[in-house]
């Protein structure tokens, strides 16, 4: 797909808006914790994006799309069911619900694209994601993408501003593709293996 041009430039000027009111509503829950006068904290943060995880479940999306809507890695993803029952049971069943109402892949249908998970898509690519594995994650081919691109102009024009947003090569050098850098947060409330620092790299989504 090329970039927007013509007739194009009004939905390229909107998907402009939505990309800047996405970043936008990123910051929201730290500026809220700011207007309280706290900071990041590890075990909130955690939280957040195991909640973010389990929504993304409920909707069909599979352990990928998972980790790229809680903004983490897979295999962090994996070590909190691991570690964690209660988050392991709760995704476990958000994945039945999604079963259960025809949105998971067991019925051999992938889920459908919905605002969710245009939005996890939009933040893969936003962040570096090449288009293939960003496709993947939310469980939707590249030829079916390339269809809705063609169908919705729309769609088109919001992919094509994800991946104009998108960080310089030398920017992105040794971030996480599901992350947007990283951010300070306070882990004194939280267990660490050392139990002495009080500040941590923490994946910034």
């Amino acid at each position: 797909m090329s970039d927007a041009t013509g007739p194009d430039r009004e939905w390229a000027a909107w998907a402009e808006g939505v990309m800047a009111r996405l970043d936008a509503q990123a910051q929201v829950d730290g500026e809220l914790l700011a207007a309280l006068g706290g900071s990041p904290n590890l075990r909130e943060e955690t939280l957040l994006r195991m909640a973010e995880a389990i929504r993304a479940a409920a909707l069909g999306l599979g352990p990928a799309g998972c980790a790229a809507a809680a903004g983490v890695p897979e295999r962090l993803l994996r070590t909190w069911q691991e570690r964690q029952p209660a988050f392991a049971g709760a995704m476990a069943a958000a994945h039945a619900l999604a079963r259960s109402c025809a949105l998971g892949a067991d019925d051999g249908r992938p889920p459908p694209l919905t605002p969710v998970t245009l939005r996890v898509l939009l933040k893969q690519i936003r962040t570096g994601t090449r288009i293939p594995p960003a496709a993947a994650a939310v469980g939707v081919s590249v030829r079916t993408l390339n269809r809705l691109r063609h169908e919705h102009p729309r769609v088109d024009a919001l992919i094509v501003a994800a991946r104009r947003a998108r960080p310089k090569r030398a920017d992105r050098r040794g971030t996480s593709a599901y992350t947007n850098g990283y951010r300070l947060i306070r882990i004194d409330d939280a267990p660490t293996d050392s139990g002495t620092r009080t500040d941590e790299a923490s994946p910034k989504g």
